[in-house]
């Protein structure tokens, strides 16, 4: 059986991991903030841009003006990186944001990539 200090201590231990996991809101700039090469927000941030903004449907250079520039993009897709962890003996871990893209150029669907193992 648990007393008193223990269901108090565990209670404030879950209330402190919560509120540490919580995702930050979406800021356009914010998101584009980082050195060109890591972007530091953008993973804390990308619940809330899914759930907040209805990317699918939305026109490429409706994205662009949302999200910036995208690192890499071709004729059925564009990428935004999320995480990107290439120090010299890591796994090489990286998570992309990827839009697919209809001949029109409107996003039809959203996936979350991830590869390498994490930290």
């Amino acid at each position: 059986m648990l007393n008193r200090n223990t269901v108090f201590i565990l209670g404030l231990i879950l209330i402190l991991f919560t509120a540490c996991n919580r995702g930050v809101k979406f800021d356009r700039d914010k998101w584009n903030a980082g050195d060109g090469l890591t972007f530091p927000n953008r993973n804390q941030m990308l619940d809330d841009l899914l759930k907040s903004q209805k990317l699918k449907g939305m026109k490429y250079y409706h994205v662009i003006a949302l999200l910036h520039r995208p690192q890499g993009v071709d004729s059925v897709s564009m990428y935004y990186e999320i995480v990107r962890n290439v120090e010299p003996g890591s796994s090489n871990y990286r998570k992309n944001l990827v839009l697919y893209l209809s001949k029109d150029s409107v996003v039809t669907g959203t996936k979350i990539v991830e590869t390498g193992k994490k930290k």
